[in-house]
């Protein structure tokens, strides 16, 4: 099953004569591809999958309601043959404008027969999951709690945060993750202030903050989780801070539902630490959202306009840092219900101190 409907049903509705696609992303969800080299066309009822020779048989296979067509010098040429077969000439054509290179543009723009060519963000269409990929992404999570719960029994002060992030990755690999879902984080003590610390070569210490926000890929799906730890026993400010950043967490999660705008949920959270006298200390969006990609659409920030939708993925992340000092932050990644939402992140959001 792939999105193929589901686009050329978008295209009839907004006259839209057809789609150029090539980022690995789009082919993966709208084709079923899985290869590395793969150019697509949609049309109203026709679809064109052109590939080389090293994997023809392979998208035969993968892409179904997809004609197969094997180029031996260019592409675009080989599309241009296959459009010019079921229209002689086309109108308007969407691409993918916030990925495809000027010269590729230029390339398929010489060739291709449509008199324009409309930048478009395909992510609109990803945004919505179905029940197969929802199970995919469930289990992608399941995989990251799992590995956290292994983790945390090995950690130690005088470990490096790179340790922790290979032990932490092993974990995923062994539990069926395809690989992380981004550059792990791990940001220890002061470097605890760094929304995004990826994992360095700093010691963790006796009574360092640590957050960890980290995914595994499950079957080309994402998960994203974040939890903050004390190693050691915590101090009376970084009791106060994480209660304060779980509760606006926690309002956020439980605010979710279908018809509310990202605006809307970003205010939640930011309104709970602003009440809290930590408002200009959360200098981050509030969410965003997950599958394919790590993120996608909808965001959850100040400017958002995107409308949560029944069945779409969101993270609610809310975090305080004070530069140089101290920082924290704490996610779940939830699926957007009718009147609520379902928590896809299940492993707990007490404070947890590892007294070793």
């Amino acid at each position: 099953m792939n999105g193929l409907k589901r686009l050329q049903n978008y295209l009839c509705r907004e006259s839209y004569d057809g789609a150029v696609l090539i980022s690995p992303t789009n082919l993966h969800y709208f084709t079923g591809f899985t290869g590395t080299t793969g150019y697509a066309l949609i049309l109203h009822h026709q679809a064109f999958f052109i590939t080389d020779g090293r994997y023809t048989e392979q998208a035969k296979q993968e892409c179904q309601g997809y004609t197969v067509i094997q180029y031996e010098k260019n592409p675009w040429q080989a599309m241009n043959k296959a459009l010019k077969s079921v229209m002689p000439k086309g109108h308007a054509c969407l691409f993918e404008g916030n990925y495809v290179p000027v010269d590729t543009y230029e390339d398929f723009c010489n060739v291709l027969t449509f008199d324009g060519f409309k930048s478009y963000n395909f992510s609109n269409l990803r945004a919505i999951k179905t029940e197969e990929e929802l199970v995919k992404m469930r289990q992608a999570a399941k995989i990251a709690d799992d590995s956290f719960a292994a983790l945390l029994p090995q950690l130690h002060p005088g470990m490096t945060e790179n340790e922790a992030r290979i032990l932490l990755e092993k974990e995923m690999l062994m539990r069926g993750s395809d690989e992380p879902s981004f550059t792990t984080i791990i940001a220890s003590g002061v470097r605890s202030c760094m929304p995004h610390g990826v994992a360095s070569d700093k010691v963790i210490e006796e009574g360092d903050f640590v957050t960890f926000d980290f995914g595994a890929v499950y079957e080309g799906y994402h998960s994203d989780m974040t939890r903050t730890i004390v190693m050691g026993t915590a101090s009376e400010l970084q009791r106060k801070l994480y209660a304060s950043v779980l509760k606006a967490q926690k309002k956020g999660v439980a605010a979710v539902h279908a018809g509310m705008t990202g605006k809307e949920l970003d205010a939640v959270c930011r309104d709970s630490l602003t009440a809290d006298g930590y408002g200009d200390k959360y200098t981050h969006g509030t969410g965003h959202g997950v599958g394919l990609e790590i993120h996608e659409l909808p965001v959850a920030s100040p400017r958002s306009t995107d409308t949560l939708e029944e069945n779409m993925v969101v993270t609610v992340e809310p975090g305080i840092y004070f530069p140089e000092e101290i920082g924290l932050r704490i996610e779940d990644s939830v699926i957007v219900t009718r009147e609520g939402c379902e928590v896809l992140t299940h492993t707990s959001k007490d404070l947890i101190e590892l007294d070793k």
